[in-house]
């Protein structure tokens, strides 16, 4: 009987939505994937999970509402949130199917080393290198234009720029606060802040990708893969994430950028091919998805950032495996995308509940 349930575990933010007895849109889209799939999703949090207690609280959509109950634990579970190494060990004496509990770690230089030990990904990968002093002169003299980011940091925090100017000096760009960069110019002596800031916490150095730009602002993409109800990974949508100004080099929504449609950046662009781009992302991004797997334990939603150059070029940027996929009432084909974004993942869970029997 448990088998027509799904676990689906929240975000603590979601979940206290939940509590307040009020209805939830990302919620509510889990819950017509169930009723699609012929699943009865359980949502609950991480701590509701309690090793050597085979139950577990969590709220189930009734006629007047969601109500918080008892049920036995689901024998497969969606996870939004990370589990202890306990709390996984004992799921996995009860034999039950979890997903998506933990990805790679976010260690920017530790994923473009994973994804450069195949071949056939290694063209999308911009020249990386660990921050020190030594890496920095000598990517210095390879490319006139570089980013350097934390190695384990999130929403576009703490990235730097350097530019070569034309009297062969550097400029440095810098963050002071959020949204809010300082420059300083140097010639043969690295800036104290520059040198303070890679010696405190780990830094990567990437050539800078010169950006595709959508009405002269530079713009990237977050794609998200999925594992859907036939157990394959599929493209379940691509945003641009475009910049708010002409100079800018993060495009990070948190740090001021916009988000919109592959359609509407690709369809009218100057200079790049909307099939040919969007035919690119899905083969790439399918194939890190596929070589992922044999990194991690049972994933099935991964987030990527890639980015495509002036010239069409395709990139990887980054990976996260815990994509915000937003609370926002979106139209049209950005709706299906977002749609599709919460309906996969349930889809997934009926094609385990179908295999286990």
């Amino acid at each position: 009987m448990d088998q027509k349930y799904v676990g689906v575990i929240l975000p603590d933010g979601i979940y206290k939505v939940l509590l307040q007895g009020k209805s939830q849109i990302n919620v509510r889209a889990y819950q017509e994937a169930g009723d699609h799939f012929g699943l009865t999703p359980l949502f609950f949090i991480v701590k509701n999970l309690k090793p050597g207690r085979d139950e577990i609280n969590a709220f189930i959509k009734r006629e007047n509402g969601y109500k918080l109950e008892t049920f036995p634990i689901p024998k497969v579970i969606y996870s939004r949130s990370f589990l202890s190494k306990r709390q996984m060990n004992y799921l996995s004496k009860m034999n039950v199917q979890i997903y998506n509990t933990k990805g790679i770690s976010q260690n920017k230089y530790k994923m473009n080393q994973i994804i450069s030990d195949n071949k056939e990904l290694q063209p999308y990968l911009p020249v990386t290198e660990k921050a020190t002093k030594a890496t920095l002169q000598s990517m210095m003299e390879r490319f006139s234009r570089l980013i350097l980011k934390p190695a384990n940091g999130s929403l576009g925090g703490g990235i730097m720029k350097l530019v070569k100017k034309a009297d062969e000096s550097w400029m440095l760009h810098y963050p002071v606060a959020r949204r809010k960069w300082e420059e300083v110019t140097f010639t043969n002596v690295f800036p104290e802040v520059l040198l303070t800031t890679i010696e405190a916490k780990a830094y990567i150095i990437q050539e800078q990708i010169s950006l595709a730009k959508h009405q002269e602002m530079p713009f990237d993409m977050r794609v998200v893969v999925q594992r859907d109800h036939s157990g394959d990974w599929v493209l379940a949508g691509v945003l641009c994430k475009v910049a708010t100004q002409k100079d800018r080099f993060v495009t990070n929504i948190s740090q001021g950028g916009r988000s919109l449609s592959f359609d509407r950046v690709f369809k009218s662009h100057p200079y790049l091919s909307y099939q040919k781009v969007y035919e690119e992302i899905e083969v790439v991004s399918l194939k890190i998805a596929k070589h992922l797997e044999h990194y991690t334990d049972h994933i099935a939603d991964i987030a990527l950032d890639l980015a495509v150059d002036e010239d069409g070029h395709l990139y990887f940027i980054e990976s996260n495996f815990r994509g915000r996929y937003g609370n926002v009432k979106y139209k049209g084909k950005r709706y299906e995308e977002w749609r599709a974004k919460h309906w996969n993942p349930i889809g997934y869970a009926r094609f385990l509940i179908e295999n286990s029997d």
